[in-house]
This record gives C-alpha cells, sequence and structure tokens, in this order.
C-alpha cells in the first residue's frame, strides 16, 4: 500500500535540519498544518539510506527550483489559462506529476 503526499508549499513553509538528542538529526518539512520529518531508519545501513536519500532529495528540490523558476520568468503561472490549452485541471496535472515521477522512480530501479 503506498502513500502519497502532495504539498503546496504556503507562505509559512520551511525545511530545517533539527536534531533534538545528539546524533539523531531529523529533516523536517512544513507547511500550513502538514509536517514531515525524515529520519535515519533504526537499521543497519540506515544511515547510508538516508545520507542517499537526501542527496537525491536535494537535487531534484534544485531541479524542481529551477523549472518552477523557468516556468515564471515571463509571466506568473494561469493554471485555468494551461487547463484550456490541455484540457487538464491543476489536480490531473498534478496527479500525473506525481505519478509519472513515481513510475520514473520505479523503472530506474
Amino acid at each position: 500500500m503506498g502513500l502519497y503526499l502532495l504539498l503546496q508549499p504556503e507562505e509559512d513553509a520551511e525545511s530545517a535540519l533539527v536534531e533534538r538528542a545528539q546524533g539523531h538529526p531529523s529533516l523536517v518539512i512544513s507547511s500550513g498544518d502538514a509536517r514531515m520529518t525524515v529520519q535515519i531508519a533504526g537499521r543497519e545501513g540506515g544511515a547510508q539510506l538516508a545520507i542517499n536519500f537526501a542527496r537525491e532529495l536535494a537535487e531534484s528540490a534544485t531541479q524542481f527550483a529551477n523549472r518552477c523558476e523557468a516556468l515564471t520568468k515571463l509571466a506568473p503561472l494561469d493554471f485555468e489559462h494551461l487547463s484550456a490549452l490541455l484540457g487538464t485541471t491543476p489536480e490531473e496535472v498534478d496527479a500525473l506529476t506525481v505519478l509519472s515521477g513515481h513510475d520514473e522512480k520505479e523503472a530506474d530501479r
């Protein structure tokens, strides 16, 4: 059973490294009332998995930021106009994007 999360950052969105107990770092991502925390799995190899994930997340986040910036360089995004052109609502675009990103990850494995 998969769990899919969609986060659309609000004005108060933030991410931070938090280490409440020595040697137990957490990556905390929050926006509005939503919060997600990433920690090291308590098993052999858990630290290396967390390292690999965090580095991949950082690279993907940079690519996402660059793409968003490119899309908004000339004008603000107009989802209604894009929906009319593509025949797809923003929600459907989000669903397709999440699924295609997930499918690409599966194909890479």
